[in-house]
């Protein structure tokens, strides 16, 4: 049976949950759909799936509005722009785990499977009542929707996928035991209970494996703003230590960094067009660390629901673009290495 969507927004308190360091705030409205906006159930999908089409898809009717969402798809890179999803997993895969792995190993197509069902899941903290939505992905700027009349954009829901949620609020590697100098969870440490698994048996706990983009391992957003505010600490003690002062004025040029370095988001930032033109953009942090957000310095959370993000300041558009930002990048090449997708849903036109 379908759930009815009604809007209804969730208590702040929803997002507090103790090891997470997410700070609770009224600031970020959780939603789900009202039956007038532009919403996906009207693709057929089995229940707990995903599909990639394999070209763009129109979607609304005269009542919620029309729109085109784009999408790409390689055989060999997979796809970039949006697929059609209902899943909704919320834990580590049990089959990258050392402890629950199979006896006989993993084929390269287990291993990516168990991949996706992390990437094409979104996180909410209760199961999800959206139905279907979209999975984005942003790479080269082919995550946008164009508007079959201009329009107002009102508002959009977004939310994390489960692989980006996992990987920022725990890392690649989780377990029982944290590593300081590194700030990841150690793969050989103490057995936990997976995430959101209700069994409470000690014989479901074990290590946890989520391997990110290009099968890198990635620390999750709290220990890369740690780790960065320690490089800062260490090159202001350098030039204090090179300009010839002494060992209190070193230790404290060097706390002094530490401390005023603020660092450690991911950003969602949504540009409007009208007749190929930007009329702005709008961003929505999808994670982030104290002294990040601008107008929010202590916002500290990694977004664990839906949430309405208002697009009225774009005006009248034709295209929607969706791009992502982080603070977490390769330190050679310069590149954001946070997968690069989220969830949309709950698109609304004014009329």
């Amino acid at each position: 049976m379908k759930l009815n969507k009604v809007n209804k927004a969730i208590l702040g308190g929803a997002l507090c949950y103790g090891m997470l360091m997410i700070s609770c705030t009224d600031e970020l409205d959780v939603k789900i759909p009202y039956p007038q906006d532009i919403t996906f159930n009207e693709i057929n999908l089995e229940r707990f799936s995903y599909n990639i089409p394999d070209t763009p898809y129109k979607v609304g009717d005269a009542e919620t509005g029309v729109i085109t969402v784009n999408v790409s798809k390689n055989q060999n890179e997979g796809f970039s722009g949006f697929a059609v999803s209902n899943k909704n997993w919320r834990s580590y895969p049990w089959s990258l785990s050392p402890d629950f792995s199979p006896s006989a190993g993993l084929t390269a197509q287990d291993r990516q499977t168990a991949i996706d069902s992390t990437i094409f899941s979104v996180f909410t903290n209760q199961p999800n009542r959206t139905e279907n939505y979209l999975v984005g992905n942003t790479k080269g700027n082919n995550a946008f929707i164009t508007l079959d009349k201009p329009s107002m954009v009102e508002h959009v829901l977004v939310a994390n996928t489960t692989y980006n949620y996992l990987l920022a609020a725990y890392g690649s590697v989780y377990s029982g035991t944290y590593n300081e100098e590194s700030q990841s969870y150690m793969i050989d440490g103490d057995p936990v209970r997976n995430i959101q698994n209700p069994n409470t048996a000690t014989s479901m706990y074990g290590r946890f494996h989520l391997p990110g983009p290009g099968n890198t391992d990635l620390m999750r957003l709290k220990g890369h703003e740690v780790l960065e505010k320690r490089k800062a600490g260490s090159a202001a003690a350098e030039i204090t230590r090179n300009n010839g002062g002494t060992q209190s004025e070193i230790q404290a040029d060097s706390l002094a960094a530490y401390n005023n370095l603020s660092t450690g988001y991911v950003k969602l930032i949504i540009e409007g067009y009208n007749n190929e033109t930007v009329t702005g953009n709008v961003a929505f942090y999808l994670a982030v660390q104290p002294g990040v957000h601008p107008q929010n310095p202590d916002f500290d959370y990694v977004a664990a629901d839906w949430y309405k993000v208002d697009l009225t300041e774009l005006g009248i558009v034709d295209k929607l673009l969706f791009k992502m930002e982080s603070s977490y990048v390769n330190e050679v090449t310069g590149e954001m290495v946070v997968p690069p997708y989220f969830c949309l849903d709950g698109i609304r036109l004014s009329k």
